[in-house]
């Protein structure tokens, strides 16, 4: 990624967004509250701290060990659902440009291919459309930090320990990642539990928890693509 830049007619004329072109080099991306059963369909979900806070976000993976998107193949995303922060990931809120909009131009679904964002040096529909879907993640995102803020706070947050045996004999540890810890939350007290259903927080741990047997497809994903194959995964 690099600094965004205001869009502006004069600086992005000829600019044109491809959503087609999302994600490639993305590796992990953070998710909106009303994404998580979506993207549970496809992707492991998990948690993973922020450096500069301290708190957990929770992220939709989406790679092993290659330094690369094991959904983004055949000229597009291969999953039945493309979170918004991947889609929307050429673009920032910036109040000095078009629309309120700053632009990643390293970003792949910005250049030459797909939809103007200008047309006769006025903003098309578009970028009021790509706005509105930015105040919608942003909205979307502290509703789930919100949510990951309770599960902290009932202390059901632990490490996650992912591990992956290569073809060969060499393996690879993915660091930093974080889960609901299930056996934490058996031993909550009724009156805990009775909140956590009343703020319907119960549900999203569910499918957090179910969603890392989405493991097995990443590990599928690489083998077609990659050598050398993973040969077995271990979730601790």
């Amino acid at each position: 990624m690099t600094d965004p830049v205001p869009l502006s007619a004069s600086a992005h004329a000829a600019l044109r967004y491809d959503r087609h072109a999302a994600g490639a080099g993305r590796r992990f991306a953070r998710l909106g509250l009303s994404e998580i059963a979506f993207a549970a369909a496809d992707m492991p979900l998990c948690l993973a701290k922020d450096g500069q806070t301290g708190r957990f976000n929770l992220i939709a993976l989406m790679s092993l060990v290659e330094p690369a998107n094991l959904f983004v193949f055949g000229g597009g995303f291969q999953a039945t659902y493309v979170p918004q922060a991947v889609l929307l990931g050429g673009f920032r809120l910036h109040g000095a440009g078009v629309e309120g909009l700053a632009v990643d131009p390293a970003d792949p679904t910005l250049g030459a291919t797909g939809e103007a964002l200008f047309d006769g040096g006025v903003a098309t529909p578009l970028a009021a459309r790509i706005r509105a879907a930015l105040d919608a993640l942003v909205a979307d995102v502290q509703a789930a930090q919100s949510l990951v803020d309770s599960y902290a706070a009932h202390h059901l947050i632990r490490p996650l320990s992912l591990s992956v045996a290569l073809e060969g004999g060499s393996g690879h540890d993915l660091a930093g990642l974080y889960t609901i810890d299930e056996a934490a939350m058996r031993a909550l007290s009724d009156a805990a539990l009775g909140a956590l259903h009343r703020a319907d927080a119960l549900a999203p741990a569910a499918v957090m928890t179910a969603s890392l047997a989405q493991t097995e497809r990443l590990r599928q994903l690489h083998n077609a693509r990659f050598t050398p194959v993973i040969h077995g995964l271990t979730l601790g």
